[in-house]
C-alpha cells in the first residue's frame, strides 16, 4: 500500500511541474504506480485557472497521451511475464476478464479506462497483454477512453473551478455503475450475435459426421 503522505508528495511535485508535471504523473499512474488518481485531480485543478476550450484541450491530450504511454508498459509487462503478473488475482476472476477480452476486447479496454477509480483498470491492461490483444486497438482503445474521462474532468474544472473536483468525486462511483451497466449491455447483445453463428457451426460439423 502506497504511503498517503507519498501519493501528496507526488502530487504537489506535478502540480509545481505544470503541463510536464501532468504527462509525467499520468504516465506513471497507469504503469502501475498509485497516485491517488493524481492526474484527475491535477487536471482538475490545472484547468480551474483557465477560462479558455482550448487550453482545457491540451491539457487533456497531454494527459490521454501520457496515459497511453503507460498503459501501453503495463501492457507490455503483461505481455512478457504472461501469467507470472496475474499471480496476486483470482482464477476466477481472471478467466471472467479473459472471457470479455476475448469476446470484444476494444469495448472492454475503452470502459475500463473510462470507469473511475476503484474500478481495477490496471488489471484489464495486465490482462490485455498476457492474453495477447494487439497493440494497435489496445492504443487506440485507452486514448479515446482517457480523453472522454480527462475532457469532462477538464470541463468540469474550468466551469467550476476547484469544486468541479468535489463534482467528479460526487459522481464518478455513479458513472462508474453506468459504465458497468453498459458494459454488461454490450457484452449481451455481442454473445446474441454470435450464438446463432455458433449453432450453424454445431450444425454443419454434426452433419459432416453423419
Amino acid at each position: 500500500v502506497t504511503p498517503p503522505d507519498f501519493i501528496v508528495w507526488v502530487q504537489l511535485l506535478a502540480k509545481a511541474a505544470g503541463s510536464v508535471g501532468l504527462a509525467l504523473l499520468s504516465v506513471v499512474d497507469s504503469a502501475g504506480i498509485p497516485t491517488g488518481g493524481g492526474p484527475d485531480v491535477l487536471l482538475v485543478l490545472q484547468a480551474s485557472v483557465t477560462d479558455s476550450m482550448t487550453s482545457v484541450a491540451i491539457l487533456t491530450l497531454i494527459a490521454a497521451v501520457g496515459s497511453t504511454i503507460g498503459c501501453l508498459f503495463l501492457y507490455g509487462v503483461g505481455r512478457r511475464s504472461g501469467r507470472v503478473a496475474l499471480r496476486r488475482f483470482s482464477e476466477q476472476r481472471i478467466e471472467s476478464i479473459r472471457r470479455r477480452l476475448s469476446l470484444h476486447g476494444p469495448w472492454v479496454i475503452l470502459l475500463a479506462v473510462m470507469a473511475p477509480p476503484p474500478y481495477p483498470t490496471k488489471l484489464f491492461i495486465l490482462c490485455a497483454g498476457v492474453f495477447g490483444m494487439r497493440p494497435v486497438p489496445l492504443v487506440l482503445s485507452t486514448f479515446i477512453g482517457r480523453t472522454m474521462r480527462y475532457g469532462m474532468g477538464g470541463y468540469l474544472g474550468m466551469q467550476f473551478g476547484a469544486e468541479g473536483l468535489e463534482l467528479a468525486r460526487q459522481h464518478g462511483p455513479w458513472m462508474g455503475v453506468g459504465l458497468l451497466v453498459l458494459m454488461g449491455v454490450v457484452g449481451a447483445i455481442a454473445y446474441r450475435r454470435r450464438q446463432p453463428s455458433l449453432d450453424s457451426d454445431e450444425a454443419v460439423e454434426t452433419n459432416i459426421e453423419l
